[in-house]
């Protein structure tokens, strides 16, 4: 699947589950840049925000859209 927003692209693949609230997005921790297609992990889908406790750094969500990765633009 493709998922983006504003701040970058990156390429998952797809499972469907029950455990996961539907709209919501769910990808594991420990990807690495080697493991993805076009060079970026999930973190680049992360605002730059800092958390309100001890201006930690705040990675926990961040919006975003979902496509078939065949539906990339221009194709």
């Amino acid at each position: 699947m493709r998922v983006w927003n504003d701040l970058g692209e990156v390429h998952l693949p797809l499972r469907v589950s029950d455990i996961v609230r539907e709209g919501v997005v769910c990808s594991l921790k420990g990807a690495w840049l080697r493991t993805s297609d076009n060079g970026q992990t999930v973190s680049a889908l992360a605002p730059a925000g800092h958390a309100d406790l001890s201006e930690g750094a705040c990675f926990n969500d961040a919006r975003v859209e979902v496509a078939p990765l065949d539906a990339l633009p221009g194709t």
